[in-house]
């Protein structure tokens, strides 16, 4: 678990049923069907591999969740959302900035910037330290028969990242 800010903690999602339908309901309202896994195969994932559903809470109360992948020295955010009742409160920015303490360089995926709330998003990102890759990316499908998605990769790193360090991600 980690502290910081006294009041906010990011911690692992437990079986409990507040927890679970906190996290799905977050999940599923904040990401469109097409980005993201049904929540059952999250859930399987997360049992069996190295995938981390997180929970961000503020004094106790459930404000956020954060899935994550830990490798060697990078980190990569799969989701990150925040209640829309705790947003523009710098909870998810505080949150980067102590993943960044620890992590030589954090990944995540973002939309393309084709409407105002994915170009706020891209801005946001950027405001935390982000670098916008100019390398194609195309997530997978989550589901057979679903197209590729074209998409942007978002990195924090120390020093910027080459090409191959980008394959390699």
């Amino acid at each position: 678990m980690h502290r910081f800010l006294k009041m906010l903690q990011i911690i692992p999602l437990q079986n409990h049923k507040t927890q679970i339908e906190f996290s799905k309901n977050l999940y599923e309202n904040s990401f469109p069907e097409e980005e993201r896994r049904e929540f059952s195969q999250l859930i399987d994932i997360y049992k069996n591999h190295n995938l981390e559903l997180n929970l961000i809470t503020q004094e106790n109360q459930l404000v956020g969740i954060l899935n994550q992948w830990k490798f060697d020295e990078v980190l990569y955010i799969e989701h990150l959302a925040i209640h829309p009742e705790y947003r523009n409160k710098k909870i998810a920015s505080k949150v980067l900035e102590e993943l960044s303490k620890t992590y030589k360089t954090i990944v995540l995926e973002v939309e393309l910037p084709t409407d105002e709330v994915s170009r706020k998003r891209i801005v946001f990102y950027q405001r935390a330290g982000f670098f916008l890759q100019p390398y194609n990316y195309y997530q997978p499908p989550y589901r057979k028969g679903e197209e590729t998605i074209k998409m942007h990769i978002m990195t924090k790193s120390k020093n910027p990242i080459n090409e191959n360090e980008y394959k390699e991600i």
